[in-house]
């Protein structure tokens, strides 16, 4: 299989869409906000027709849980329909958590449906007592994850406390083997920080000329708040005080502005240091998209 990773704005979708055009293959999405239907335009989902197949997009309702096992699960599945198809899968995204998933044997706490009620009980303290609260607890059971974990980054704490009460182990200490589900190939897309920048700012007025704002409102007009993991994604967990007349359109850009590079720095990263083995980096500065590919296909005799 063929993995496209890197950090948000590189164009890594551009990347493995144009390869999936010339070696006949589909796309398998690890992204962890693209899972939800409703939440397009700020998630970055590719519109209309773009020539190849896509999976593992508009998976589930914004209030429905989604882990990183349910992702390895579903993902294993359409890896072997495709294959089934005498076609190439290609896992292209920037949430390394479930790249690791099809790269490395590791215990995620149980099964996809194993002890709802801990899962349930979890999702009711968060509720009830808030982001900061969570993360003291993990900070008592599991200092390395709550030290790695930013308090408002709701998803990762959740799922390390849930792995360190249903296991007795915390994820922190656990050895990772390296054993992916199929023979890999990995690209990281890279860009220069300073165009990087600009490349994200472009997107985030992009994304707000094409109703970002609309697709919020409506997200929280069908009863979604802002307490749900979803919406405390970077580009819809910042219009709250937007909505509630704390904020301008104006700060509510800047602030994802902010989060978004943050974001991307810390996805940089994470693909510079934990795939040091397997990686190969491709600067989509140096060329143009196609001859970009044409170097890949030849340096790495993609069939």
């Amino acid at each position: 299989m063929i993995i496209v990773g890197g950090a948000t704005a590189t164009g890594k979708s551009h990347l493995a869409i144009e390869l999936a055009k010339r070696i006949g293959g589909e796309l398998i999405s690890a992204d962890s906000m693209q899972i939800y239907k409703g939440m397009d335009i700020g998630t970055a989902k590719e519109k209309g027709d773009i020539g190849v197949e896509q999976h593992l997009i508009d998976v589930v309702e914004p209030n429905e849980p989604f882990t990183v096992v349910d992702f390895r699960e579903r993902a294993k599945e359409k890896i072997k329909e495709i294959r089934a198809r005498g076609r190439v899968p290609i896992i292209v995204g920037g949430t390394g958590l479930y790249m690791d998933s099809l790269l490395y044997k590791m215990e995620y706490g149980g099964g996809a449906t194993e002890n709802e009620v801990l899962k349930s009980q979890l999702e009711k303290e968060l509720a009830e007592n808030g982001a900061e609260y969570m993360h003291q607890k993990l900070a008592s059971l599991d200092p390395v994850s709550a030290e790695k974990y930013h308090c408002n980054n709701t998803i990762r704490v959740l799922r390390a406390l849930y792995v360190v009460l249903n296991t007795g182990k915390p994820i922190s200490s656990q050895q990772a083997e390296f054993s992916p589900v199929e023979p890999v190939l990995m690209f990281v897309t890279k860009r220069d920080r300073k165009l990087l920048r600009e490349r994200i700012t472009k997107r985030i007025d992009q994304m707000i000329e094409e109703g970002l704002e609309g697709e919020v409102r409506s997200l929280i007009d069908k009863g979604y708040d802002f307490t749900l993991q979803s919406m405390q994604a970077i580009g819809y967990k910042e219009w709250q005080g937007y909505f509630e007349g704390n904020l301008t359109l104006e700060e509510v850009k800047e602030q994802i502005d902010v989060n978004t590079r943050q974001y991307a720095k810390r996805q940089d990263t994470w693909f510079n240091n934990r795939y040091k083995e397997i990686v190969n980096f491709v600067d989509l500065d140096e060329l143009p998209l196609e001859e970009v590919v044409d170097k890949v296909l030849k340096e790495h005799q993609v069939l």
